[in-house]
């Protein structure tokens, strides 16, 4: 016996597995698009010296990233496995993904501001690393 959204009309605003993680996926790869270099459009920083707290905050950002892109999923998988009356729960998995892209968008904020201090250094001939560290700050939606 097939039930009809016009028989229970609040499934019909209910999301379903799916719509959570096309929602939660399409976030995370626009997060990870603006975090290529070629697609990036904030400010490029040429350090001296290479540094390896921005190495680790790049890629602690991309992994906050990640994680919203597999809680995306595990609550899609949740969903399909949990009692479908729970209205509430996809909403909590997109928050959470949201939650985990604005943290990546500070850690980027804060990678950003470490740059400008560190550009701060005046070159000096021969003082600096042979190859000087590229950094491409990501302009993130949440902190400009």
């Amino acid at each position: 016996m097939n039930v009809s959204s016009e028989q229970h009309p609040h499934n019909a605003r209910q999301l379903q597995a799916g719509q959570v993680v096309a929602i939660g996926w399409l976030l995370c790869g626009a997060a990870l698009v603006e975090r290529v270099p070629r697609f990036a459009s904030g400010h490029r920083y040429l350090l001296c010296h290479h540094s390896s707290v921005l190495d680790r905050l790049t890629l602690t950002a991309l992994a906050l990233v990640l994680a919203a892109g597999v809680v995306a999923l595990a609550g899609a998988i949740m969903m399909q496995a949990k009692n479908p009356h729970r209205v509430a729960f996809p909403v909590v998995c997109l928050v959470v993904v949201a939650a985990l892209l604005v943290a990546a968008d500070g850690v980027d904020a804060h990678g950003e501001n470490l740059a400008t201090q560190l550009s701060a250094t005046p070159f000096t001939a021969g003082a600096c690393d042979y190859i000087p560290q590229d950094y491409v700050a990501t302009p993130g939606w949440f902190f400009w």
